[in-house]
């Protein structure tokens, strides 16, 4: 924290590769954390034009590239600035609502999403195929096609809350403020179970695949109470330190024990908000 020029190499090494690209936004948020909005804005702006002007040299898709760290740095900001302001729970409770008008917005300028997805689709598969991967895009691409826009609103929220949380808890002993309590009392809050449940009554009158795609965005929040949730009872009971290997080893391995589990924590999540499922009383299933 103490030498810029560290900063923001990390920053530009980090955001190319997919999987360090959370690590990249969890930077600026350390930043805003401990140095204040300011100068990580100013670190983001001297990481984009040196990440720009290598992309460009090296012959790559400079605008695409940029665009994206720009979005993806003014967001950490945004939510690191919220968190240091205000508390973790509203910076993760706007990050979803920001997915929802993500996902909104983008079927309104795009209109046709089945369609822009399975053009898209259709053509990894063949990118695929030509690289020697056996692929059948008729087995998928329809099915996937529909639920692409919430997929993609989702993991973009998702990855934003990871890079807050990581920032976040970097950031905490040089602040004095306890990350783990605030983590352990997160509550996506009154608004978002609103929404959730008038998508959920849309859905059952048979309205459209917007609804779809806006419940998967909203259920990423809830994945995120649901496991405050869990971690709540774990420091509350006092169980073993090695339990979250019981809930985490699964979702690493094994796909769909991935989804299962996903699955829960959001029903858990979203009822913990209706009902307030942190109790220490033994009268909880």
């Amino acid at each position: 924290m103490q030498r810029r020029a560290i900063r923001v190499a990390l920053m530009v090494v980090l955001f190319p590769l997919p999987l360090t690209l959370v690590v990249s936004a969890a930077v600026v948020v350390l930043t805003t954390c401990v140095k204040g909005w300011r100068q990580a804005l100013e670190d983001c702006a001297m990481a984009l034009a040196v990440l720009v002007a290598l992309t460009a040299i090296s012959g790559g898709g400079w605008v695409e590239i940029g665009l994206g760290a720009a979005l993806t740095w003014l967001l950490a900001v945004l939510l690191g600035a919220l968190r240091n302001a205000l508390s973790l729970a509203l910076a993760v409770q706007v990050a979803v609502l920001i997915g929802v008008v993500a996902a909104i917005g983008f079927t309104l300028w795009v209109r046709d999403t089945q369609a822009f997805w399975e053009r898209v689709l259709m053509d990894l598969a063949e990118r695929a195929s030509s690289a020697g991967l056996a692929m059948e895009p008729a087995d998928f691409v329809p099915g996937a096609a529909q639920l692409m826009t919430g997929m993609m609103s989702a993991s973009a929220v998702m990855s934003s809350v990871v890079a807050l949380l990581l920032g976040s808890a970097w950031g905490d002993p040089a602040r004095g403020r306890d990350f783990g309590s605030e983590f352990r009392n997160l509550r996506m809050g009154r608004v978002l179970t609103l929404l959730a449940a008038l998508l959920m009554v849309l859905l059952l009158t048979g309205l459209g695949s917007l609804a779809d795609d806006l419940l998967l965005v909203l259920a990423a929040g809830f994945v995120l109470q649901g496991l405050a949730l869990v971690h709540w009872h774990g420091h509350a009971r006092e169980w073993p330190r090695i339990w979250p290997l019981a809930l985490y080893l699964p979702m690493a391995l094994l796909p769909i024990a991935a989804v299962l589990e996903l699955m829960g924590l959001a029903v858990l999540g979203l009822l913990d908000n209706v009902f307030s499922l942190r109790r220490k009383g033994r009268d909880l299933a």
